[in-house]
């Protein structure tokens, strides 16, 4: 007779748990062999934020990023932390999320400094949606350290800092999933920036937050996806109100057209 169940059957218990995250603690004191798995659940999604100090929390509990659990998690979200916290970017914590493929970055809006995300470059090689809120210095560096990056949210855009003078390299992801964009006083930065790519913009859904002095850029947009893009929908600042104009079908063949008059 076995002395435990076979590693696959106990797989099987802890994948119908994987939304039980009290029973899967529990699950860690029963045995040894059980926490790799019971981990992979409670893990894979992470958020650091200032108010509940999840991040002094975790660098206390994991001082040595290769022994710690991050490479679980999968969706990671990182937002209000006190400037301090980024100095120890250059330690490598970040580097040990190797396996996220989904990433959100909030800035503090009441904090007097802005974050620096060189530490974040590429961080995993697996993100695949990047959503930035209240972000500035440096974004598309970081949006192009994704190689397989498909979706994208820039949320609340400054387009102050250094990006006025960015150059796109010469490899940049192929962006075939989803743009939503909000900027503060308009999208036309942002829209430049990312028209730049070098390698193209294949956007399949796009959504957009403006004035309606951003609507050639809009167009503009819809022009770089023409081959592409199934879905728009516009959210324009008119004459103080905040109509919603979903853009589809027969209007979005419409300015399709518009964009190469």
């Amino acid at each position: 007779m076995p002395r435990s169940l076979p590693p696959e059957i106990l797989d099987l218990v802890t994948d119908q748990l994987h939304d039980e995250p009290t029973t899967l603690k529990a699950c860690c004191l029963v045995s040894k062999s059980w926490i790799s798995q019971t981990q992979r659940h409670l893990f894979a999604h992470v958020e650091f934020d200032s108010l509940g100090h999840t991040f002094k929390s975790w660098m206390e509990t994991f001082p040595d990023p290769s022994n710690s659990p991050a490479h679980h998690t999968r969706s990671l979200v990182i937002s209000h932390l006190p400037e301090a916290s980024f100095s120890l970017g250059t330690g490598g914590w970040i580097h040990a999320f190797h396996n996220v493929t989904h990433f959100h970055f909030e800035r503090n809006t009441r904090a007097s400094y802005d974050v620096p995300l060189t530490p974040f470059f590429g961080f995993s090689p697996a993100v695949r949606s990047l959503r930035l809120t209240s972000t500035s210095s440096e974004i598309f560096d970081l949006i192009c350290s994704f190689p397989l990056l498909e979706d994208l949210a820039l949320i609340n855009f400054c387009p102050e800092g250094g990006i006025v003078r960015w150059k796109a390299p010469s490899t940049s992801p192929k962006l075939t999933g989803s743009l939503d964009l909000t900027a503060r006083g308009g999208i036309n930065s942002a829209t430049r920036q990312l028209l730049d790519f070098q390698g193209g913009l294949h956007f399949a859904k796009i959504t957009v937050t403006c004035i309606g002095e951003d609507f050639g850029s809009v167009k503009d947009l819809v022009s770089k996806c023409s081959g592409t893009l199934e879905s728009l929908d516009v959210r324009c600042f008119l004459m103080g109100m905040f109509p919603s104009v979903p853009l589809i079908g027969q209007n979005l063949t419409t300015l399709r057209g518009r964009s190469h008059a």
